[in-house]
Order: structure tokens, then C-alpha cells, then sequence
């Protein structure tokens, strides 16, 4: 298991058993329980809602269940317990880095896996500013009905 950097959950590149951003989710999970998550998103990004969609978990059942397992083969363990389609959840997988290439290069630059340059820290900087109201935006819409 590839251990999280002290309030940055594991980068999207982890996975267990060939499952990307379960790591990712689980240390959330357990930063949300320690309450260290921060301005981080545990189930409302579109990323998250995507994987609980394909588990068949709501946000407070996958916690529940990354809380109460030791590690990550515990959790996957669990989730096997409950049943889901592990194929469909591997195509997505599989398919992730397309999917969200967008995305990755400001998760990347947020969490300093991008090289340090003039640009990247302006682009880091502008993020700070904007990423309260932008992931305020996202709580709210997420509550929604």
C-alpha cells in the first residue's frame, strides 16, 4: 500500500487490485473521518460520484466501510462482500485516463506532481483563489435533490 502524504490522499495513479482511485477514495474516507479533508471532496466530485455509482454505494456507506477495514485489500474485501461488478468497475478503470484528462494535470499541479515553473505556480496560485467558491459550488450543487 502506497501511503498518502499527510493530508493529500493518494494520487490518482494508485490502485488496488487494478482499481484506480479507490486509494485515493479511501483516504478521503478516512480524512473525512479524522476531520482533515479539508478542501477536498469526499463522494461529490464527479469522479467520486462515478465510482460509487459503479460500487452501488452512497458516500456514508463507502466511509462506513473504509473506516471500519484496517487496509486496502479490508475494503476491497468488503465491497466484494457487498457484490458489484468488478468488470464494469475495471473498464472504467482502465478507461480513466481518458476519461478525465482534463482533470488530471490540476490534480497533479495541485498536489506538487507537476514540475515547479513560472507557469505552474501561477496556475497553482490562481486555483488557491478560485478553489473555495469553486468547491463550495460543488458541495451545494451536490445536496441538491
Amino acid at each position: 500500500m502506497t501511503q498518502a502524504t499527510p493530508g493529500i490522499p493518494r494520487r490518482w495513479t494508485v490502485e488496488v487490485d487494478g482499481i484506480r482511485w479507490l486509494p485515493r477514495m479511501i483516504d478521503k474516507a478516512r480524512m473525512r473521518q479524522n476531520g482533515t479533508l479539508g478542501a477536498y471532496l469526499m463522494g461529490h466530485s464527479p469522479v467520486d460520484r462515478a465510482l460509487l455509482y459503479r460500487l452501488g454505494l452512497t458516500t456514508d456507506e463507502f466511509v462506513s466501510i473504509a473506516n471500519s477495514a484496517t487496509d486496502d485489500a479490508g475494503v476491497l474485501a468488503a465491497l466484494r462482500a457487498r457484490g458489484f461488478d468488478e468488470e464494469r468497475v475495471r473498464r472504467w478503470s482502465a478507461a480513466f485516463p481518458s476519461l478525465y484528462r482534463a482533470l488530471i494535470p490540476v490534480w497533479d499541479l495541485d498536489e506538487g506532481y507537476a514540475p515547479s515553473t513560472p507557469l505552474t505556480r501561477s496556475v497553482a496560485a490562481f486555483m488557491r483563489a478560485v478553489e473555495g467558491p469553486v468547491m463550495g459550488a460543488f458541495r451545494l450543487v451536490s445536496k441538491a435533490p
